[in-house]
């Protein structure tokens, strides 16, 4: 026969109740397993509005598509750069090259 760990009743062979956080070897009667278990939700109720507030990786994440975005224009700029300075060297008429005789 096991013990409850908070109040020290006799527990049977089939009673006893996990500690809802530490885990198995700390065995409850029912008592001491409804006011922990009524503590630990009001606890998780009132950090539920913190749960997110220190994760950071959906702003990580938009950070990383900003830089994605930014250099994907820049690539574009100098795309549109090499293409113009081309364009400018490029003869448009045949006719306008002049070739020695």
């Amino acid at each position: 026969m096991k013990e409850c760990m908070e109040c020290g009743k006799n527990l049977g062979i089939i009673e006893g109740y996990r500690h809802p956080t530490i885990g198995r070897d700390y065995l409850l009667c029912r008592n001491c397993f409804d006011t922990i278990f009524e503590s630990i939700e009001k606890y998780r109720e009132f950090i539920a509005p913190y749960i997110g507030y220190f994760n950071k990786e959906n702003s990580k994440i938009n950070d990383i598509q900003k830089i994605g975005d930014n250099i994907t224009k820049n690539i574009k700029k100098m795309q549109n750069r090499v293409n113009n300075l081309w364009l400018q060297k490029t003869p448009k008429n045949i006719n306008d090259t002049i070739y020695p005789l």
